[in-house]
């Protein structure tokens, strides 16, 4: 008498989110200060009167900042950041995990599995990162 394994279900693995969620948090972590002084260099493009210092270049708008306002000058604002970008990162491993295996499990060959499930991806995390925001 010969016993089959069990049939693998296809379940959600906390995995995908998890990561998704750690490497939103490492991106935006590492990426903001860089961000924001883009944005004051943005903001500041040569007006007279402007409510931060004139900077002169990246370097010194870094400098700048933290020797005003400390470490947490260069991070002002980071919490929307690291969430809306953990939560789409999350959300993208699986949408895109999932849709990767649904196209892999279908006959028909029309579209690459990873383009389909990349292009699908992106619409569902767009339309439920609106519907949160």
């Amino acid at each position: 008498m010969s016993t089959a394994p069990p049939p693998k279900r296809d379940k959600l693995q906390w995995e995908y989110p998890v990561a998704g969620l750690i490497s939103g948090f490492t991106t935006v972590t590492v990426k903001y200060p860089l961000d924001l002084v883009s944005t004051r260099l943005q903001v500041n493009d040569g007006r007279l009167f402007s409510q931060f210092p004139r900077y002169k270049n990246t370097a010194h708008a870094i400098f700048t900042i933290a020797r005003f306002d400390g470490l947490k000058g260069l991070y002002a604002g980071f919490l929307a950041g690291v969430l809306g970008t953990g939560i789409s990162s999350g959300l993208a491993l699986v949408y895109y995990a999932r849709s990767k295996q649904r196209y892999a499990k279908s006959k028909e060959e029309k579209f690459s599995p990873g383009l389909a499930s990349a292009v699908e991806t992106g619409a569902l995390v767009s339309v439920q990162i609106y519907k949160i925001l």
